[in-house]
């Protein structure tokens, strides 16, 4: 029996920080603390490996998500927490189109339909 869910993730220096994904675990209905605690995906935690998150934070773990409660206490809470999820995925796809559109105007590439093109030295296509 557990009483509900919370997000953590491994804590820095753990794992790879591509690694460092946000999982889900249930929480004990026993107050006592375990020795490991278990993600919805079956990773593995001992005391002190996980930072615990009060909010999605990170890339989450895919395999946790699919299998995460269906608002069973709550229905709106899992859309709640994949809609900032999914905002903050848009976020970071903007953020990551303005890098690439400012490395490309440093290094003298222009972008036409999907392919790069390197300038002349004089400046044309």
């Amino acid at each position: 029996m557990t009483d509900g869910v919370m997000l953590a993730r491994p804590i820095p220096g753990l794992e790879n920080e591509s690694q460092r994904v946000s999982h889900v675990f249930p929480i004990p209905a026993s107050s006592a603390p375990p020795r490991r605690i278990t993600a919805l995906c079956g990773a593995s935690f001992g005391p002190g490996q996980l930072e615990r998150l009060d909010n999605p934070t990170g890339m989450p773990c895919e395999r946790c998500l699919s299998r995460s409660p269906q608002g069973t206490r709550d229905p709106g809470l899992p859309t709640a927490r994949l809609e900032a999820i999914e905002r903050t995925l848009h976020q970071m796809q903007v953020q990551i189109n303005g890098i690439k559109t400012a490395l490309a105007a440093t290094l003298g590439e222009y972008h036409d339909h999907d392919e790069i093109r390197r300038k002349d030295s004089d400046g044309l296509p």
